[in-house]
């Protein structure tokens, strides 16, 4: 008469062989664990890439009078009367990414209590499309080729985030929110750009 394992012997040894199993993908989960935490700090931040041209971070602005679409006179640099944080953003209305980057730039700004200055070299009818499109206020929309000169701005879009004082705490090129949120993080480390932190992390051995 042969032998035949009952049921309930064959779920044991199934289960057994799962808790086994369970067991030796332990260290295995373990390893990989470290070494995703070992990348994570050998990873660079996403920042705002910085230009060379124009002024650099830590530079202090002086007082620069403009004109809204509106014909509010503005002022970009120097101290400003509000105390507040001013985030100048270059723009064009034929730049896709300019356009996409709006919306991001109008939420960010209202959720750091930032001050929001668009800024661009269109012409002022394909401005005020912008404004309309995106419910810009006119009084903060500047068309004017000048300040992107004085400013060394060559490609869009491109941020300028300016402390109370009219100080440059970072700038650079953008094209998404963490890269704006790098220009914040900026004045908080001390680092102006992703190139600045590589520069100052230390070498591997």
């Amino acid at each position: 008469m042969t032998d035949t394992a009952s049921p309930m012997t064959v779920l044991a040894w199934a289960q057994a062989l799962d808790w086994l199993l369970l067991l030796a993908l332990a260290p295995v989960l373990v390893l990989l664990f470290r070494r995703m935490r070992y990348l994570f700090t050998k990873v660079a931040p996403v920042g705002a890439l910085m230009t060379s041209g124009g002024p650099a971070p830590g530079q202090t602005l002086a007082a620069y009078p403009l004109r809204a679409l509106d014909g509010t006179a503005l002022t970009v640099g120097g101290s400003q009367p509000t105390g507040t944080r001013t985030l100048l953003l270059f723009v064009s209305g034929t730049c896709p990414i300019s356009r996409k980057m709006l919306p991001i730039a109008q939420d960010f700004v209202r959720r750091e209590a930032i001050e929001l200055l668009c800024l661009g070299d269109d012409t002022d009818a394909m401005q005020r499309d912008l404004v309309v499109r995106f419910g810009l206020a006119p009084s903060r929309f500047v068309n004017d080729p000048e300040i992107g000169r004085v400013l060394g701005i060559d490609k869009l879009p491109f941020a300028l985030l300016l402390d109370a004082s009219g100080r440059i705490v970072a700038k650079g090129l953008v094209n998404n929110r963490e890269h704006l949120e790098s220009l914040v993080v900026a004045g908080e480390t001390g680092h102006v750009s992703v190139q600045s932190y590589l520069d100052a992390r230390p070498r591997a051995a």
